[in-house]
Formats: C-alpha cells, sequence, structure tokens
C-alpha cells in the first residue's frame, strides 16, 4: 500500500507525489497532518491557515472522485509527525511514503527524521521537488557556486528550464480500497482551524479548478499582456492575483510557467511576468544555499550591527497604517483587511519601516506573515531582505524609496488611496499624497519627516558596513 503526505501541494493535477504513489496501478491512501503550534511558531497567518482549510476541502472531494481516501491527523508540533507516520504505516501496512519537499529548515528536518524512523521500519520513502522549476543545488555559477544576483541566475535558470521534462503529471481512477480506522483519525471540522471572516474567504475562493481557472483568464485575456505597464499600479487588477495558490501548492509553478510560455513571443507582458516566478525560483534556492536565512538572519552578516530602533509607537502607527503617508497606510490597511498587498506597495511599506523608521525589519517581515494569505518564508524574507538592503541581490542601502513620490507616480489620481482612506475622499489629486493642514481631524499627522529619516538611516548603514 502507498501512503501519500500532503502539505504545500493540496492540489491532484501536476503532483508528482500523488502521480508516482500509483506508479504499476499501486492503491494509494492520502494523509494531511494539521500542526496547530507550529503554525503560531511560525507566525502563518489565520487567513493563509484557513485558506489551506478550504482547499483542502476540494482536494478531499477531489481525490474522493478518484476512490482515493484522505484522512486528517493532528499533532501540536513537527517533533510528533515521524512516530505518528510510523503509527499510520504500521495500522495500514503501507510499503511507500511519497511526499513532495518543503525546504526551510524547520520542514527539513522534521522529513529527515521521518525519513529516518522509516529507514528504521523498511518502508521507503520517495521525495519529489515540485516547488520548483529546477532542482536545488542545479542552477550554479561556472565555478559552481550558487548565484547571489538575481539576472544571471534568471538568465542561466532560463536556459535550463528549456531542458526540463515538461510532462504534467495526471493521477487516474484507482479501485475503491478501505482501511482500518486509526485510533488519532479526525474528521477536518476537527481540527483546530482560526475563525476568518467570510468577507476574506469570498477574496480568495478555494479550489484547484478556481486557481486553473484563474491562470487561463490572465494568460489568454489581455492581463498577461498588459502585465508590464499595469502590474505596478495598485488601483487596477494588474497582477494575477495566483500567490496565494502557488504558495499553498493549489496550482503548480511548473503548470503557470508553461502556459505562460505560449504567449511570451506575443508580449513582452508573459516574459515579464515569468520573470516574477523566477523571482520566486531564486528566493528559494537562496533559502535552500543558505538556510541560516531561516533563523532570522540577516543575508549580509555586516547588518546587524546597524542599530535598528526599538520603538513600539512607531511599530504600531506603521502596522495599523496610522503613518500620515496616504500610500503607506492604504497599503497596510489592505493587509489588515484583504489578508494580500500589492507587490510593488510591499516594498515601499517595508523600505519606510527599516530605513525611514529604521526599525527591524525582521518585525515588519513577521507582521507580512503573520497577515499575508499569501505568506511564502522565501519570498517574504527575500522581499524584505531586498527592502532592507540586507540581503542577496539587494537594493544598495542608499537606495530609499520616498512613499509621497511613489504615491505620486504609481497612483497618481490618489485612485488606490481614496478606495483603502475614504476620509481622504475630499482632497484633490496633490494634496491626497501628503496632506497638508486641510487634512480631516481624522487622519494623522507624519510620524516622521522623510529627510531626517533617509539621513539617519544612511548615517546608520556607513557606520555598520565600515
Amino acid at each position: 500500500m502507498q501512503l501519500v503526505w500532503f502539505r504545500n501541494d493540496l492540489r491532484i493535477s501536476d503532483n508528482p507525489a500523488l502521480f508516482h504513489s500509483q506508479h504499476n496501478n499501486q492503491a494509494s491512501i492520502a494523509i494531511y497532518i494539521a500542526t496547530p503550534e507550529q503554525w503560531i511558531k511560525h507566525d502563518d497567518a489565520a487567513v493563509k491557515i484557513d485558506f489551506w482549510r478550504r482547499n483542502l476541502e476540494c482536494l478531499h472531494r477531489s481525490l474522493a472522485e478518484l476512490n482515493i481516501p484522505l484522512y486528517f491527523f493532528e499533532v501540536a508540533s513537527y517533533d510528533e509527525v515521524p512516530e505518528l507516520i510510523i503509527s499510520i504505516c504500521q495500522t495500514w501496512k503501507i510499503t511507500d511514503l511519497h511526499f513532495n519537499e518543503e525546504y526551510p529548515i524547520n520542514e527539513q528536518r522534521r522529513d529527515h527524521a521521518v525519513q529516518n524512523v522509516c529507514i528504521e521500519r523498511n518502508i521507503a520513502c520517495h521525495t519529489y521537488h515540485e516547488q520548483l522549476l529546477l532542482p536545488p543545488a542545479s542552477v550554479r555559477t561556472k565555478a559552481g557556486e550558487p548565484f547571489k544576483v538575481f539576472s544571471p541566475f534568471a538568465k542561466q535558470a532560463r536556459l535550463q528550464i528549456n531542458e526540463v521534462d515538461t510532462l504534467t503529471y495526471k493521477p487516474h481512477i484507482q479501485s475503491y480500497i478501505q482501511v482500518p480506522t486509526h485510533a488519532k483519525q479526525k474528521n477536518i471540522e476537527q481540527l483546530q482551524w482560526p475563525e476568518v471572516s467570510s468577507s476574506i474567504q469570498t477574496m480568495w475562493p478555494a479550489g484547484e479548478q478556481v486557481a486553473t481557472s484563474n491562470l487561463h483568464h490572465f494568460c489568454t485575456t489581455n492581463l498577461i499582456h498588459d502585465y508590464k505597464k499595469n502590474r505596478d499600479i495598485p488601483s487596477v487588477r494588474g497582477t494575477s492575483f495566483l500567490s496565494p495558490y502557488l504558495n499553498s501548492g493549489v496550482i503548480s509553478v511548473k503548470q503557470c510557467w508553461q502556459l505562460a510560455t505560449q504567449y511570451c513571443e506575443q508580449s513582452d507582458g508573459a516574459t515579464v511576468w515569468q520573470n516574477e516566478l523566477l523571482w520566486r525560483e531564486f528566493y528559494k534556492h537562496v533559502l535552500i544555499d543558505f538556510p541560516y536565512i531561516c533563523k532570522h538572519q540577516p543575508w549580509k552578516q555586516y547588518t546587524d550591527a546597524i542599530p535598528w530602533r526599538n520603538d513600539k509607537s512607531d511599530l504600531e502607527a506603521w502596522q495599523q497604517g496610522k503613518t500620515g503617508y496616504p500610500i503607506i497606510d492604504a497599503a497596510m490597511k489592505q493587509l489588515l483587511t484583504c489578508g494580500w498587498m500589492h507587490n510593488r506597495l510591499r516594498m515601499v511599506c517595508a523600505m519606510f519601516l527599516s530605513k525611514h523608521l529604521l526599525i527591524d525589519w525582521r518585525l515588519g517581515e513577521r507582521w507580512f506573515m503573520q497577515h499575508l494569505v499569501d505568506g511564502d518564508l522565501a519570498a517574504n524574507n527575500g522581499g524584505w531582505q531586498w527592502s532592507a538592503s540586507t540581503g542577496t541581490d539587494a537594493v544598495p542601502y542608499f537606495r530609499i524609496f520616498n512613499p509621497v513620490t511613489q504615491s505620486q507616480r504609481f497612483d497618481p489620481q490618489g485612485k488606490f488611496i481614496r478606495f483603502l482612506l475614504p476620509q481622504l475622499d475630499s482632497l484633490d489629486d496633490k494634496q491626497i499624497h501628503l496632506p497638508n493642514k486641510d487634512k480631516p481631524d481624522s487622519y494623522p499627522s507624519p510620524i516622521i519627516d522623510l529627510k531626517y529619516g533617509r539621513e539617519r538611516a544612511l548615517a546608520s548603514f556607513k557606520t555598520a558596513s565600515n
């Protein structure tokens, strides 16, 4: 009997672990193990965990149509997973365990522990790299070193992707099977799930069919062709909105890449969108090659000497969208109300916190993870370290986004600001980016002078680098 262990791969199409478990018409059983205490330790957002739950319900139905049962279990943390899996394997007479790799350091330790106990019990373990376009350690410089800059990484990756197997894995219907009830087996409703508002759930409908439909709509309409010009404008739907589905494995990065490839010759938009997929790939390879960044450490070690400010008042103002800078406040409100933030604004908000306010980027990284439906350790850490100038291929420390200039450039008429901050709707297109003395009393004054914040950041970074 074959056992498939689902994690962040909540789909049946292009799922190598599921596909290979059915090799030679083997009978497959699927499991999902919830780890609520571990989710808290990892700052997983309630909206993301709820998204997992709803996609698991869809996966349960899809697997049932293939006569593959999906059973649910719960333990507090990863430490209890190996013993549980061995118990399941013994109860159901499992000979082979299949799962897709996860790359953060805690997940790797968990999986190695599972593999070790399986070896002791003569249970074969089969692992697959479904989260990546290219396997770990496969994209290297001529010297055989990991790439530390995105552009050459992307160039080399494109060359290698063209040579990889383009097979999309499709499972098949198997004969109906029945197994004994395991003592720790639960219904999905019995697992510990956070409560999330129905309005946010509506924003992010669940299911592999939804994800696939959204991908096809994005790639077969002007959305992908206009992506290059619209992706930085927060007031328009210029992006794919597929990140939550990619992060939870409801759709695969290979499916996204292959469909976009069909349109690359028609417009630059498809190529630019593929570059975003390659940024995702780059950050995952960086996390694999430099695992210490999983431990809240900067990639550039010297930046730990920066005298980060521990100003709880400024941090809370940033978190709650009360900085007095409308583009920052609108973006932070979008995060709180939607569980998502426009990518351009993620960079603007990150730089404002880490540069103008000189508050430790790790506090911002954590806040994003605690609220993002698409929160991914590699991408979130990579984005924050890029913005804070502490990471690989990061923006130079002296390049600091001015939130007012960014607002004027990417939201010139204040459409995005007006939608998220209706109290500013009466201001004209000039005032809306930095309200003057005529601002509503309900809107706060700027918490910092941008010139002062910039000069302080430059001095702090320069001192730390010497």
